[in-house]
């Protein structure tokens, strides 16, 4: 029986990963001109952080500053990049709190832009638990693995929702589920039906219809 599924935010939630990818433009152009890296050499940083990913193109030209720039515009952005959460997540959201699915949300992302978003989306109340990214890496392995300390759960208890290729191999590597979100533009959809075809979902709708069934109406 599944008692909890946690989430990834970007391309699985909301429709945000160009949105979060524009805001790294504006910020990377600002500061380092023609320097500035690619949105394809950016997204392969995904994993880190924002702090991170601007760390790493930026190296000792880094300053504190430009991750509170970044959340500015982030913040300023939202409403006209990423003004809702993806259809039918909130219907999704709803019937896994009505079957008493703890949620939680593991991302990538700094706390300050995960929040941003959150509030923002007026999804903050659905979730028990949000896990952030780090500067260095996001090891979902291993904090997967703690997920399943803190609410004293077996892996066959709990399933993972993300749209990352990343998503799918860590999951097996804690020995969860991965069930691959793939109703974004930004899926890499024959990646992840290479490595997950079986669990791969192209809606959300057909998402809810495959937990309905492992968890009844």
């Amino acid at each position: 029986m599944i008692k909890l599924i946690s989430f990834d935010f970007d391309g699985t939630l909301a429709d945000s990963v160009d949105f979060c990818l524009e805001v790294f433009d504006i910020v990377f152009k600002k500061y380092m001109k023609e320097n500035a890296p690619s949105r394809e050499d950016i997204f392969g940083c995904f994993g880190m952080n924002e702090e991170g990913v601007l760390r790493h193109f930026m190296g000792e030209d880094y300053r504190e500053e430009y991750m509170k720039e970044f959340a500015r515009y982030h913040n300023e952005l939202h409403g006209k990049k990423c003004p809702e959460v993806f259809p039918c997540i909130r219907e999704l959201l709803d019937f896994l709190k009505e079957k008493g699915v703890i949620l939680t949300i593991l991302t990538g992302r700094s706390e300050m832009t995960a929040n941003i978003s959150l509030e923002y989306l007026k999804i903050k109340d659905y979730f028990s638990f949000v896990q952030t990214g780090t500067a260095e890496s996001n090891d979902k392995s291993s904090l997967l693995k703690e997920l399943l300390k803190k609410y004293s759960l077996k892996e066959e208890e709990v399933f993972y929702i993300g749209d990352g290729v990343s998503d799918v191999l860590s999951s097996r590597k804690a020995g969860i589920e991965c069930l691959s979100a793939a109703w974004a533009e930004s899926a890499r959809m024959e990646a992840l039906k290479e490595v997950n075809g079986s669990l791969l979902f192209t809606s959300v709708k057909d998402m809810q219809d495959f937990l309905e069934e492992k968890l009844g109406k």
